[in-house]
């Protein structure tokens, strides 16, 4: 695990993203979810990037958290905010979180975290839970496992590099 994020600190520095890879351990620790696939569905959500915001099926990567603010005060209920891509409308509400609070790194990867946990225990498998992570449709969980796969994959060779 600690391989994991030493590569994440050489690779995307965190000061330049405003993020500790604390985020990802507190989270991990908490939901049971391996760290390096939430690093590998962060990357796929986000970029890394944590006020990424999806509005309504549009994408905005605001460079400052002042801006995402804006957006997200303008956002009606369906949006997905942060590095994980917390769908306010669906999780925010139920687990109690307003959308200012998902921009918090922290925050954001442990909500994300404990949703993609109760999906693997519902589904029974990993895969399956990183596929309905993303989407009902049978057919979006197949390209974004897929995806995730990808960087799962890559953030490991990475590792052992």
């Amino acid at each position: 695990m600690w391989l994991v994020l030493v590569f994440f600190l050489l690779v995307f520095p965190a000061s330049a993203l405003g993020i500790s890879p604390e985020v990802f351990l507190r989270a991990s620790s908490a939901s049971g979810v391996p760290v390096e696939l939430l690093l590998a569905v962060s990357h796929v959500e986000s970029r890394f990037n944590p006020h990424a915001l999806n509005v309504a099926g549009r994408s905005f990567f605001p460079s400052s958290l002042s801006e995402a603010e804006r957006i997200l005060r303008r956002s009606g209920d369906n949006v997905d905010i942060g590095l994980m891509q917390v769908n306010w409308g669906l999780w925010g509400r139920e687990l109690g979180y307003s959308k200012l609070e998902l921009l918090d790194p922290a925050v954001n990867v442990l909500v994300g975290a404990t949703i993609l946990a109760r999906y693997v225990r519902l589904r029974g498998d990993w895969w399956q839970g990183v596929g309905s992570y993303h989407s009902r449709r049978a057919e979006r969980q197949r390209d974004y496992i897929q995806k995730v796969r990808d960087s799962y994959s890559r953030v490991l060779s990475r590792v052992r590099r």
